[in-house]
């Protein structure tokens, strides 16, 4: 840090002296207080697990038509498990003019565009976006497969 006036250096000195004059060590003071956490779960975090495997056995991430995606993301955001933000990503049509009822693979569709995204200097945001998007539809392929052994 460089210190260009006093008005910068004054706020230190009474920083130090306060830290320098507890009475003791520091660590005798935090090992000697009882002290307790709390955690809150919500309901959303609680059924996460029965919403994923819900959602999962109604789709199949690699035979989806646009339509079945759409449902699919509402049920997602709905159960608090996607973002609306990460739902846009996944409703990206494979191309101009796709019939909304024509089945694709969405998983190895949005593969592909995270792949152009960083072979081509995507935002650093929207990766990470992507990535969100196709790490939740592996899970959901993984849970299907589960489901339908």
């Amino acid at each position: 840090m460089q210190i260009n006036n006093n008005g910068q250096a004054n706020p230190i000195y009474p920083l130090q002296h306060a830290v320098s004059s507890l009475p003791g060590n520091s660590a005798e003071l935090i090992h000697n207080k009882n002290l307790n956490d709390t955690i809150n779960i919500s309901n959303a975090g609680v059924n996460a697990t029965a919403n994923w495997q819900k959602i999962a056995n109604n789709y199949d991430v690699n035979n989806l038509s646009l339509n079945e995606t759409a449902n699919m993301m509402s049920s997602l955001i709905d159960s608090q498990l996607m973002s609306p933000a990460d739902g846009l990503t996944l409703m990206a049509p494979p191309s101009m003019n796709f019939a909304p009822e024509t089945k694709f693979n969405l998983l190895a569709t949005q593969e592909k565009s995270l792949a152009f995204a960083k072979e081509n200097g995507g935002s650093v945001e929207g990766i990470r976006q992507q990535e969100r998007v196709v790490d939740m539809l592996k899970n959901l392929q993984e849970l299907f497969r589960k489901a339908s052994a």
